[in-house]
C-alpha cells in the first residue's frame, strides 16, 4: 500500500485579458451587473442573452467574465476535449475554503484522486450509509412538531447537518455535533462573500478560520478511524485505495472531506426543500407519492428497494431542475481558443449556466411549472440535449456523490411521507433566493399532519 502523491498543482498566475471584443452591457467599473445578478440571477442571464446572444461579457463581484450560454456551451466546457478549461483556476475565489477538494483539481491529478474516492461510493458502503441515515432520520422526525407551523428550511438544514456529523463522520456526541455544525455554517457562508480575501471580520475571514478549525478536528479523527475503522463515510475515506493499492495522505482526506461535506449538504438540503415546497402545493401529487411509498415494506427504506421509487426520483429531479444548487459555475481558459466565433484568450474567466439552461422553455416548456412528468419515457424532456438536465455537472468533474445524495433524499422522503401529510397556507408561499444556493426567504413554513395509519401506531 502506497500513499498517493498529495501535492496539488499550484494555481497558475493568469493575466486578465481585455474582453472588450465580446459584446456586453455598458456598466460601472468593478460593480458591473453585481446588483442585478445578486437580486435576480436568472432574469439577468436571460436579459443579457436576449440583448447580446449566447456569448456575452459581464462584470460581477469585481471580475469580468465571458458567459457562455446554452446547453452546447455546457457540453463544450464540461467535456473539455481540448483540455483547456481549468476548474482549479476558474474556481480560485473559493480556494481559501475548498482547495484540495475533488472539484478543485484538474487532469491526471483529478483522475487519480477520483479513482481513490470511488471506493467510498461502492454498493456495500452505500448500504451501510443508508442504515446509519435511517436511524438518524427516525430520531429527528420524532422530534418534529405535529399540527403546528414549522419552518421546514431550517429544520431540514439541521437534519442534514446532523446526518453529516453522524453518517459522514461517525460523531454522535451532541456537544461535538453542535461545534462541527457551527463551524460548517460559517464555512458555507463564506461562499457568498463579496470580499473574497480572508480579511478579519469578513465572511471569508470567518470561513477560512472555520475551515482551519474543522481541519484540526478531522485530523484528530483520522488516526482513530484508521485504527478502529467504521461504517461511516469518513472511515471509508481513511481506508479507501485505488486498484493499485494507493491511499490518500492525511491532508488529502482533510481536503476531500471538507469539500464533500458541503457539496452533499447543498444537494440534499436544496432538493428536499424544493420537493416539500412542491408537494405542499399539490395534494394530488402528494397522495400519488404516498401510494408509491406505500408499496414498500413498512418502515425505513431498504437499499434493495431504491429502484421502486420512480415517482420519488422524478420529483427529486424536477426539484433540482427548478431550484438547482449550482446554477452557475466557472472555469479558466488555459490556452487561446474560440467559441461560436468569439476569441477567448488565455486567462479568460468563463461562466457556464446549467441552472438557466434547465429553465429554458425551448427545452423544458413552461419551465416555471413544477412537473415531474417531464422525465417519463413518453416525454423525456431531459433528453432533448445531453446537457439539458445537469445539476450535478458533467464530464470528468460530474459529481461523484450524486447517487449518494439521491439515497439520502429518498430515505428521508420515505419516512416523512409514511407519517405525514404536508400542508402550507397560500400566504406562506415563499420567495426564493437563488445564489449561492436556492433558499426560501421565509424558511418555508409548513404544517405536518399525522396520517391515520401512523396515528394508530401511537
Amino acid at each position: 500500500m502506497t500513499v498517493l502523491d498529495s501535492a496539488t498543482a499550484p494555481l497558475t498566475t493568469l493575466e486578465r485579458p481585455d474582453l472588450k471584443h465580446i459584446p456586453g452591457p455598458r456598466t460601472l467599473p468593478f460593480i458591473g451587473k453585481t446588483i442585478s445578478f445578486a437580486l435576480d440571477p436568472y432574469g439577468t442571464y436571460f436579459d443579457q442573452v436576449a440583448r447580446f446572444g449566447d456569448v456575452f461579457r459581464m462584470t460581477v463581484f469585481g471580475e469580468t467574465w465571458a458567459v457562455l450560454a446554452g446547453p452546447d456551451a455546457l457540453a463544450h466546457v464540461y467535456l473539455n476535449r481540448e483540455n483547456i478549461f481549468s476548474a482549479q483556476n476558474g474556481l480560485k475565489a473559493f480556494a481559501p475554503i475548498f482547495s484540495g477538494g475533488l472539484l478543485h483539481r484538474d487532469d491526471l491529478d483529478h483522475r487519480a484522486h477520483r479513482r481513490v474516492m470511488q471506493a467510498a461510493f461502492r454498493a456495500p458502503a452505500l448500504r451501510n450509509y443508508l442504515d446509519l441515515m435511517n436511524g438518524e432520520i427516525t430520531r429527528r422526525l420524532d422530534a418534529w412538531p405535529i399540527n403546528e407551523k414549522m419552518k421546514f428550511g431550517p429544520s431540514v438544514k439541521e437534519l442534514t447537518l446532523r446526518l453529516g456529523a453522524h453518517v459522514f463522520m461517525g460523531v454522535t456526541d451532541e456537544a461535538e455535533v453542535a461545534q462541527i455544525n457551527a463551524l460548517f455554517v460559517k464555512e458555507v457562508a463564506a461562499t457568498s462573500a463579496v470580499i473574497r480575501r480572508p480579511l478579519p471580520f469578513t465572511k471569508m475571514g470567518r470561513g477560512v478560520a472555520a475551515r482551519a478549525a474543522l481541519a484540526d478536528h478531522f485530523r484528530r479523527l483520522i488516526a482513530k478511524r484508521k485504527a478502529t475503522g467504521g461504517d461511516d463515510f469518513f472511515s471509508q475515506l481513511c481506508i479507501a485505495e485505488d486498484e493499485e493499492g494507493k491511499v490518500w495522505s492525511d491532508q488529502d482526506i482533510v481536503d476531500h472531506f471538507n469539500f464533500l461535506l458541503v457539496a452533499a449538504h447543498d444537494a440534499v438540503t436544496g432538493g428536499l426543500t424544493a420537493m416539500i415546497w412542491a408537494l405542499a402545493q399539490d395534494a394530488e401529487l402528494q397522495e400519488r407519492l404516498h401510494a408509491e411509498i406505500g408499496q414498500l415494506p413498512e418502515g425505513p427504506l431498504q437499499y434493495d428497494r431504491l429502484d421502486q421509487l420512480d415517482l420519488t426520483d422524478r420529483i427529486y429531479r424536477e426539484a433540482l431542475r427548478r431550484f438547482t444548487p449550482s446554477a452557475f459555475t466557472a472555469r479558466a481558459v488555459m490556452a487561446d481558443t474560440k467559441w461560436q466565433g468569439h476569441h477567448l484568450p488565455r486567462g479568460t474567466n468563463v461562466v457556464i449556466c446549467p441552472g438557466p439552461v434547465m429553465m429554458t422553455p425551448e427545452i423544458f416548456p413552461d419551465p416555471q411549472r413544477f412537473d415531474p412528468g417531464r422525465y417519463t419515457p413518453e416525454r423525456a424532456e431531459d433528453r432533448r440535449h445531453k446537457f439539458a438536465w445537469s445539476p450535478f455537472g458533467g464530464g470528468a468533474h460530474k459529481c461523484i456523490g450524486l447517487h449518494f445524495a439521491s439515497i439520502q433524499v429518498k430515505a428521508f422522503m420515505v419516512q416523512l411521507i409514511q407519517r405525514y401529510r404536508i400542508e402550507m397556507a397560500p400566504t406562506d408561499l415563499p420567495k426564493w433566493r437563488h445564489i449561492p444556493t436556492p433558499v426560501p426567504t421565509n424558511g418555508l413554513p409548513v404544517t405536518l399532519r399525522l396520517r391515520q395509519a401512523a396515528a394508530q401506531k401511537q
